[in-house]
């Protein structure tokens, strides 16, 4: 499985990015296809969620899957819906990187991407993280 994993992520990451596109606020035009936009997001979050269960495999990747949705995030406006969805996604990934990976991005991303990352990590610190050590702290 190690072998094909860089192949899956690959198609897997034209997939958010598909997702991503077709989930951006549009200039001109109704929201009609936005039920089939969240439906997909939906199950880009599962798939996000699969991968952190198995977070032995995919640990080493984390950093580069954060990267590429920051990328592809700071190229347009998502409904908030679909934002959301995404978000909650690779939030799981987030949970998959450790310090020197955070340190990593914050350097290496371009400065543009590079705000797009520090917002996305301090909503996670605030919402996600903050959230699941308060649920450990009262399960015994």
């Amino acid at each position: 499985m190690q072998k094909a994993i860089p192949s899956f992520l690959n198609c897997f990451h034209r997939l958010v990015c598909s997702v991503i596109r077709e989930g951006r606020q549009k200039d001109k035009g109704s929201a009609e296809d936005l039920p089939v936009v969240l439906e997909c997001a939906r199950l880009v979050e599962r798939m996000y969620s699969h991968m952190a269960l198995r977070a032995e495999e995919f640990r080493v990747f984390s950093p580069f899957m954060v990267a590429q949705y920051v990328m592809e995030v700071q190229k347009v406006t998502l409904y908030p819906a679909v934002k959301g969805l995404l978000q909650e996604g690779i939030y799981l990934i987030l949970d998959l990187c450790i310090e020197p990976d955070i340190q990593f991005l914050r350097a290496s991303l371009q400065p543009g991407v590079r705000d797009v990352f520090k917002e996305l990590h301090s909503d996670y610190v605030k919402y996600h993280k903050a959230k699941h050590e308060g649920e450990r702290r009262y399960t015994v």
